[in-house]
Formats: structure tokens, C-alpha cells, sequence
């Protein structure tokens, strides 16, 4: 039976190939010979063509004799056997049955077995595997039937970092990370660390929007003891459209949706076409999700995006409320691609905690533990120093009240709660993207029509109250039935607008 698989090895001594982003070109681990995409290409490519066609008529006759075995269970156990080969070194299995005879139980049907083409040792891998590597003589193995026909991807991106690099950038993750647990950097273990080629569907077209905003512009003056505002109310149309170009979606139901998109985004400046030399020494997998299921993600973030974009161009008022909204997205071109993650899992008390780092960017991301203690700590020092300041200002007269201490225990709650917050944010940053503002095609939106039309006008007044200052003496101008008060953000009389009576209009 032909072989399924092919084992990049180096022309000069037959050792393992990998790709070496560095420098562009796959490098032998022995010798350190290097080779070019092209040359490797070249070298390899009737074995591919060889490979891929023989993992297609295997898994054609599987599939046939599965057909014919319904209904019949003994038939079914002597096809699936059949079906599974065996032969000398170098010959592949589709796996059928071997897994499952193997112990793999309800799995078997998920799994694959093929014979390492270098020593003949059986590798067991999932139905979605591309690229692996035997663990008995460490060479870099490529399945090409899994990237063949319409299930080739049309693009790439190559590693840019190596697995040091990502080691290195996962130590440097944990610095700075104000509540981690102080154990943490010296007792967890990296479990696995591994480079894999991730599927992703690239969704490109444009978005047709249009909005109706209610828009107001506000006029803040004094006229007398009062403060009045005045309200100019308008009513506002757009209408326009937007571009996206490559937005991505991870197609692997092995991949962590959320941590995926953390790790975004991708430069496409450094796409290529695809090509299996770029494979040896990394993990891969094939797409199990399919575009039309992924599409729904795409759109969402496209359509989100271009809400806020059309919201934007609302501009010069002084606050701006959507009433209605509409988007449509028109799909142009939908493309297949592999991009580079490392994928880091350690483990700590244990629990296990997985970490992602883009291939190509350096971008690392992952969720870290955090110490209760800590957050306790930096949560009272943050609400006792406010505390302090907050309270010499509210309660600094000789009799403070009790409103006055209620005052100042809120205003310090607000700013612990705050910096709570953003702390823990540090420590739980993955999650899903709900934008593909990265993704936006030059120009951003293109407004087709835009409308303002003014509505009404309407005042509100409201009378203003004697400033004391500390010790309860006045702090404004003093007189029969209280003063104007003066100093920071006080202003004279129909400062900033017209004067006369006010009133609503």
C-alpha cells in the first residue's frame, strides 16, 4: 500500500527539517544545512503528490465498506479491519479500527494511525491532523491528503518566533502582574509547549449602514442666581458603507475561541501562499468548522463595527443617543489559511492554565490565577488613602455631619472599585473580540448621505446655592439671602450666553 505520509528529511544527512522563521528557510537540526521554501518544494513534491493520493483512495475505501457493513455488525468489524492495512515500514494505515482495537473506546472513530515513513512506528493522531512529528525518531512528518483539493489553504503565515522566544515571552508575562500569587513564578510547571499551524477563515466585503441618532448641543451660561441650560435638540441621519478586509475566525474546535482572538491581530503584510515547506517542525490541523458556521462571527463583529464607525461621524453635538440602527453585510470573498500560535500549558495547584502566543506578532495572552490577599490589600490602601483625602475636604468643618462622612466613604468606594477593576482586568484579559476594527480597508466609513435637522430648543434653570468654605465661613460674596458664589467654575452674570429671563421654551 502507498504511503500517506511524507518525512521531511534533510538531503546531506537525512536528519529533521524544520522551518526556521528567522531566516526564512528550513533548516536541518543535524547538520544545519538550510534550504529554501522553493528548493524543498521542489525536493518533496512528487512524494506529496504521492501521499496525498494514496490517503484519498484509502479513505474512499473506508468509507465504502463502512457503507456496505450497515446493518451489519460482523461485516462492520471485518471492514474496518480491512480497511486499517498493515504492511512494512513506511506503509500507512487509515486507522479504522486500529485505535479503536487499541482501547480508544468511543474516540476511535476521531482517530487515525499511519507508520512514520523514517522508522515505521505507528503514529496515532486525530482526523484533523496535518503535521506532526514522530516521538521515537523525532522527524517531522507532513500528511498531504489533509491539504489537498478543496481542503487546501490558500495562505500561510510563517513562524516568526521560535519555542524559546515563546518561553522567554511567557516569563515575561507573569512580571508586572500585580495580584499574581507570589508562588506562582516558582512553582508552576510548563507542561507542554507546542507550535501549531491554526485554520482560519478570512471573511472579506463591506457593510451598508444607517442610523438615526438623537443628538443635542448644550449651552451652559448664568444669568442672575441661576444657571441655565440651554438644550438644542436635532435629529440626525447617516447612511454610508465600510470595508473589511481578512477579518479572522479560528476554524478548530480545538482552539479556545476567546484566546484565538486575544491573540489578534495578524499583519498581513507577511501572508503568503501556502505551501507544505513551511509545515515541517510544527503541529497543524485542518479546518473542522466550516465557513458557513464560522460566518455568523465574522458578520457580528463587522456589523458591530460599523455601528460604531456610523455613530462617529454624528460629530459637534454634545452628546449623541442612537435611536435606530441597521446594518448589512455583503460577504465578497471568503478565504482558507493557517497562521502560527504557540500554545503554552502550565500547571499550578493543580489546576491547569493555557496560555497563547502569536506566531508571527509575539503577542502573548492567558488568564492568570489571583491572590485574594492581594486584591484585599491593594483594595483597602486605594480606599483608605482616598479616604483621607476625601475626608478632609467633605469633613472639615468643625461639626461634620453625618452626610458629609457618608460622602466621603462613597467618593472612596468609586476609585477602589476602579482600580479593582483594572487590576483584575490585568489578570483575565482573554476574550472574545466583538470588533474588527484591525481589519477595516483604508478610508474606514464612506458616508453616502448624512442629514442634520434641528427639532426644538429647551432651558432648564437652576438656582444656585451659598459656597461655604472650611470652617463654615462664606466663600462667596456676602448679603441678605446669600451672595453669587465666585472662584473655580464660577461665573459671572450671563457669562457664556445671552442674559434676560430665563424659562423653557
Amino acid at each position: 500500500m502507498a504511503e500517506q505520509v511524507t518525512t521531511y528529511q534533510c538531503p546531506a544527512c537525512t536528519g529533521p527539517l524544520h522551518f526556521d522563521g528567522k531566516i526564512g528557510k528550513l533548516k536541518c537540526d543535524y547538520c544545519g544545512s538550510t534550504f529554501t521554501v522553493e528548493e524543498v518544494e521542489k525536493l518533496f513534491a512528487a512524494k506529496n503528490a504521492a501521499a496525498a493520493q494514496a490517503k484519498q483512495e484509502t479513505d474512499a475505501k473506508a468509507q465504502a465498506a463502512q457503507a456496505s457493513a450497515q446493518g451489519s455488525p460482523g461485516a462492520a468489524g471485518a471492514s474496518s479491519a480491512g480497511a486499517s492495512g498493515t504492511g512494512p515500514a513506511g506503509t500507512a494505515a487509515s486507522a479504522q479500527a486500529g485505535p479503536a482495537a487499541s482501547g480508544w473506546g468511543a474516540d476511535a472513530a476521531r482517530m487515525r494511525a499511519y507508520n512514520c515513513s523514517s522508522c515505521g512506528a505507528e503514529l496515532i493522531c486525530d482526523e484533523t491532523t496535518a503535521a506532526t512529528s514522530c516521538p521515537y525518531c523525532g522527524n517531522n512528518t507532513i500528511i498531504p491528503g489533509q491539504f489537498a483539493g478543496t481542503q487546501k489553504p490558500d495562505y500561510v503565515i510563517p513562524f516568526q518566533y521560535e519555542k524559546k522566544d515563546a518561553v522567554e515571552a511567557l516569563k515575561g508575562y507573569y512580571r508586572g502582574k500585580t495580584l499574581l500569587p507570589g508562588s506562582f513564578n516558582n512553582s508552576n510547571h510548563l507542561e507542554e509547549i507546542k507550535g501549531v499551524y491554526v485554520p482560519f477563515w478570512l471573511y472579506s466585503g463591506h457593510v451598508d449602514a444607517r442610523g438615526r441618532y438623537d443628538a443635542r448641543q448644550d449651552e451652559v451660561f448664568r444669568q442672575g442666581e441661576y444657571e441655565i441650560t440651554r438644550s438644542k435638540h436635532y435629529e440626525a441621519d447617516r447612511e454610508g458603507t465600510i470595508g473589511f478586509t481578512r477579518v479572522p475566525v479560528d476554524a478548530s474546535t480545538k482552539m479556545p475561541d476567546d484566546l484565538m482572538d486575544s491573540i489578534e491581530p495578524f499583519d498581513y503584510k507577511a501572508i503568503t501562499d501556502f505551501s507544505l515547506a513551511y509545515m515541517p517542525g510544527y503541529l497543524a490541523n485542518k479546518y473542522d468548522v466550516s465557513k458557513k458556521a464560522c460566518a455568523e462571527r465574522a458578520a457580528e463583529r463587522s456589523r458591530n463595527t460599523a455601528e460604531d464607525a456610523l455613530r462617529a461621524t454624528v460629530t459637534g453635538y454634545t452628546s449623541v443617543t442612537t435611536r435606530a440602527h441597521e446594518e448589512k453585510i455583503v460577504n465578497e470573498k471568503v478565504e482558507y489559511a493557517v497562521f502560527p500560535v504557540w500554545l503554552l500549558s502550565t500547571n499550578w495547584e493543580g489546576k491547569n492554565f493555557l496560555f497563547a502566543m502569536n506566531g508571527q506578532t509575539g503577542r502573548m495572552i492567558g488568564n492568570l490565577p489571583i491572590s485574594k490577599a492581594k486584591q484585599c490589600i491593594w483594595f483597602l490602601a486605594v480606599f483608605l488613602v482616598c479616604l483621607l483625602v476625601f475626608g478632609a475636604f467633605l469633613l472639615g468643618g468643625e461639626n461634620p455631619s453625618t452626610a458629609a462622612l457618608l460622602m466621603a466613604v462613597v467618593f472612596s468606594l468609586i476609585p477602589a472599585a476602579i482600580v479593582n477593576a483594572v487590576l483584575v482586568g490585568q489578570m483575565k484579559p482573554v476574550a472574545q473580540k466583538s470588533r474588527a476594527a484591525a481589519y477595516v480597508t483604508h478610508g474606514g466609513m464612506q458616508l453616502r448621505s448624512q442629514n442634520d435637522r434641528y427639532i426644538r430648543t429647551t432651558e432648564s434653570r437652576v438656582k444656585l446655592q451659598n459656597r461655604q468654605g472650611p470652617g463654615g465661613n462664606p466663600g462667596g460674596q456676602a448679603g441678605p439671602g446669600g451672595g453669587i458664589p465666585h472662584g473655580p467654575g464660577g461665573h459671572g452674570p450671563g457669562a457664556g450666553g445671552p442674559h434676560g429671563p430665563g424659562g423653557r421654551k
